[in-house]
């Protein structure tokens, strides 16, 4: 099957606000580390794996990249995809709350990179993610890739496949659910 062209600028198909995209993020992040245990890294690199204990929680961190980074709501899409195609290709590579943050940043980059026209600076960049500087931010980026096998496209159905998957899981979520009902609610009023 042949990958077609996907507008991300256009994704009125399966709309999100800003609200439910950062929580449909964050369950999904969360589902994959509680799914291993939050433990062991399995084969993902050890560069990958924070060295203290995380000072934030994954859905501050997902809102700071959202609100700092000012792109697309199709990048946090794209990352997720990354992501799982991680796990895919090797069974092993598992999302923990040890490595989560980094992980998830660097697909974030990638994919701000892969679809965005203009983005920030690597070196900006790394303050956001909250890494240690440049260096950090450039070696991750290249293990990723490596980790992708350098696949960076993403087709239209597993653009929407995900995206779907991402508010299916809003609506099974009573906690994220009853959330976003109620701050809908609340603009509407």
């Amino acid at each position: 099957m042949m990958d077609l062209p996907i507008s991300f600028e256009d994704e009125e198909y399966l709309p999100l606000t800003d609200t439910e995209l950062i929580d449909a993020v964050c369950e999904a992040l969360e589902w994959e580390c509680n799914s291993c245990g939050g433990v062991g890294t399995g084969s993902i690199p050890e560069e990958f794996s924070l060295r203290a204990t995380r000072s934030i929680s994954i859905a501050a961190y997902v809102r700071r990249l959202y609100e700092y980074l000012d792109c697309s709501d199709s990048v946090f899409v794209t990352a997720l995809i990354y992501l799982r195609r991680i796990q895919r290709l090797n069974g092993d590579n598992r999302l923990t709350y040890t490595n989560v943050q980094k992980l998830f940043a660097t697909a974030t980059l990638l994919a701000l990179k892969f679809h965005e026209d203009e983005h920030y600076a690597n070196d900006y960049m790394a303050q956001i993610f909250g890494m240690s500087g440049l260096e950090e931010i450039n070696r991750l980026e290249v293990s990723m890739l490596s980790l992708l096998g350098f696949r960076m496209s993403v087709s239209a159905e597993e653009f929407f496949r995900e995206k779907a998957l991402m508010m299916n899981d809003l609506v099974s979520s009573p906690a994220v659910f009853s959330t976003t009902v109620s701050q809908s609610l609340a603009v509407r009023v």
